[in-house]
């Protein structure tokens, strides 16, 4: 580390890591690219969303898409016109209402931004009709989130429970393709929950130890009711954790001091 190396134009070192949220120092993160593969519950439910809209809706997320385009590539040339403006506003010598051509530019970048803002708003307008239409399959999205990780979590009882976001993700796509079909969206939501649910009970229960299936039902019923909002979150961590999930200030007194802690809560 103290010495300097000569490397070839080409060189690339890449250097990974199993922690959770590394911490690195200014110096460290000024001169590398640091890149966090980690799933987040809301990120692989906005991605699995991504996939049941493409599935059930794919008009929809064709438009989602090529709004996206549309509005990154009006802003490209809102920023352009800017950058152009600027750069004959400074450039120019002498009187700037005595030049003709940075006249014209100033009117057509006026028009063109005019036009280019009109886009825009209709843009955001037609994204919130979208995301509206799109929202209506979160549940799905959402339950299969609460599940993945829930299957992950297994691996904390036994590190051999192992299982990857692909095979999840076929799994997924396997329910919305054989769960029953219904020409009412909220029938057919609750038909591929279901169905999903079900699949990924069988999937997982099939590679668990005997002792640890009812720990994983268990938790699958109480993972559902959490989101359902039919328990709440303190409850689910004094069913889970017990006494450990207590704060010894906020509840009853202990009636004697001899009693512990531990003992009391």
């Amino acid at each position: 580390g103290d010495k300097e190396a000569d490397v070839m134009d080409g060189f690339r070192f890449y250097i990974t890591t199993k922690l959770a949220n590394p911490a690195y120092t200014p110096e460290i993160s000024a001169r590398t690219s640091i890149i966090d593969f980690t799933v987040t519950m809301k990120g692989l439910e906005d991605q699995l969303l991504g996939r049941v809209i493409l599935t059930e809706k794919a008009e929809l997320e064709e438009e989602r898409t090529k709004l996206m385009e549309d509005v990154t590539a009006n802003k490209r040339k809102m920023q352009e016109l800017e950058d152009n403006l600027l750069y004959r506003l400074t450039s120019t010598e002498g009187s700037l209402v005595e030049d003709e051509s940075l006249i014209q530019v100033l009117q057509t970048t006026k028009v063109t931004a005019q036009e280019v803002t009109e886009k825009l708003n209709i843009a955001a307008e037609t994204e919130i009709k979208i995301n509206s239409a799109r929202e209506e399959f979160r549940p799905v999205a959402s339950r299969g989130s609460s599940l993945y990780f829930l299957i992950v979590e297994m691996s904390m009882v036994n590190v051999m429970y192992q299982t990857s976001l692909g095979q999840f993700l076929g799994l997924f796509d396997l329910s919305m393709a054989r769960s029953a079909k219904s020409p009412i969206p909220s029938k057919r939501i609750a038909n591929i929950i279901e169905y999903l649910t079900f699949a990924v009970f069988k999937y997982t229960a099939r590679g668990l130890y005997e002792e640890h299936k009812f720990l994983f039902t268990l938790l699958l019923t109480l993972k559902i009711d959490l989101q359902g909002h039919k328990i709440k979150h303190n409850e689910f961590q004094s069913f889970i954790k017990g006494g450990a999930a207590l704060d010894l200030n906020a509840v009853e007194p202990k009636p004697k001091k001899w009693i512990l802690d531990m003992t009391w809560l």
